[in-house]
């Protein structure tokens, strides 16, 4: 199942009008209708589901009992001012950019409908899902809890990342643990206002909220795993007014957590629970948590890694095998908890500016080594 040149050409324009028309986390419903509209005009699957927000998923069935294997991508962007003033295909919305290459992650998608469309899998089905709200951790577990997910559950799943910074094309995959955990946390202090002349008449969260941000690394070191890694970072911090009579009875510290283990976030947010409670005790604080973002580890299953590596191989690519798992979050991981599946890793070459950069831009040429690994992928399934 090859795509000529000019799908190829196709999926490049596809590309280029999601990379100009980017939207955030829960508001990606102009970007799923776009897609939508171009599976059913070119690429018709027999039928779609409509999923938690703006996700849905394509399904091409076979006609003949087998395994039901699903492909993932993302819809969503980020809050992320694009500074590629010399593309023709610039972001049209200030501040949001597709700067983690999820147009190019939904383009390589999109040539898997096209080489489905042409010719079905010999037996069982192939689900392309469209899933939203990635970013914020919340769209995997929304579109599996959805009722209409009951239509599909899968027997395997795979997702790809790119990645900038390995060779182009390079496939990087572990069992285990191939995305981070990460928890995105809110601490609240809650005293009481003084006049910053006499500031022992009230009670400030000032104290105790530097006094946690200094206790970063050592709360990260009092629950360091043997292997793997346990990181805290202090990203958000705000506190009173700018009035300079006034000292503050409130301030917010944010911390994202990050491991390669569920249980030593788990350990991490206790290990400051403590801490934050001692220190509201010591200054006459009442406090608060709340978690803003989560994301559970994205375990790969092992027989899901294997058929990745033979894929690799029947196509002459190369394949790394990762021996830790990525700092960053991936939601992925939901689906990974609940049937064989794994995400891997597409080299999208050495000198790509990062993920997340201002001036990246998903580069065209990946969008066949994604469909021609995916496509591989499902004739070793179904």
């Amino acid at each position: 199942m090859q795509l000529t040149q000019t799908e190829l050409a196709r999926l490049c324009e596809i590309r280029h009008w999601l990379h100009a028309h980017p939207e955030l986390s829960r508001h990606e419903y102009e970007t799923a209708r776009y897609v939508k509209s171009v599976l059913q005009a070119e690429a018709a699957p027999d039928r779609f589901v409509d999923l938690e927000g703006a996700g849905f998923a394509a399904i091409y069935e076979s006609g003949a009992p087998g395994k039901t294997v699903l492909l993932r991508c993302e819809l969503d962007a980020l809050p992320i001012h694009e500074r590629n003033s010399d593309l023709s295909h610039i972001s049209t919305n200030p501040g949001v950019g597709h700067k983690c290459g999820h147009d190019g992650h939904m383009a390589i998608m999109i040539g898997v409908g096209f080489a489905l469309a042409k010719k079905r899998s010999q037996t069982g089905r192939v689900v392309l899902l469209f899933q939203p709200d990635e970013e914020t951790g919340t769209g995997a577990i929304g579109c599996l809890s959805h009722p209409n997910f009951t239509q599909i559950t899968p027997d395997y799943a795979f997702a790809l990342h790119n990645l900038p910074g390995f060779p182009r094309g390079q496939i990087l995959c572990k069992p285990g643990s191939f995305a981070s955990a990460v928890h995105f946390e809110a601490i609240r202090f809650t005293g009481r206002a003084a006049h910053s002349s006499q500031p022992h008449t009230g009670a400030s969260p000032a104290k105790a909220i530097a006094e946690l941000i200094f206790a970063a690394d050592q709360l990260a070191l009092d629950v360091a795993p043997d292997e793997g890694y346990a990181l805290v970072v202090p990203i958000h911090a705000q506190m009173g007014v700018a009035s300079s009579g006034v000292a503050p009875s409130y301030g917010e510290l944010g911390f994202t957590l990050r491991s390669d283990d569920d249980r030593i976030i788990a350990q991490m947010l206790k290990t400051i629970h403590t801490r934050a409670a001692d220190l509201a005790a010591q200054y006459g604080l009442e406090y608060e948590f709340e978690t803003l973002e989560k994301f559970t580890a994205t375990k790969n299953q092992a027989v899901a890694v294997e058929i990745i590596q033979q894929t690799a191989n029947d196509l002459m690519t190369s394949f790394v095998h990762t021996t830790e798992a990525f700092r960053w979050g991936e939601d992925f991981g939901a689906v990974t908890g609940m049937c064989e599946g794994a995400m891997f890793g597409l080299g999208a070459g050495e000198t790509t500016p990062p993920l997340h950069d201002q001036h990246y831009d998903f580069p065209n040429v990946l969008i066949e080594d994604g469909v021609r690994m995916f496509l591989g992928i499902v004739g070793r399934v179904v």
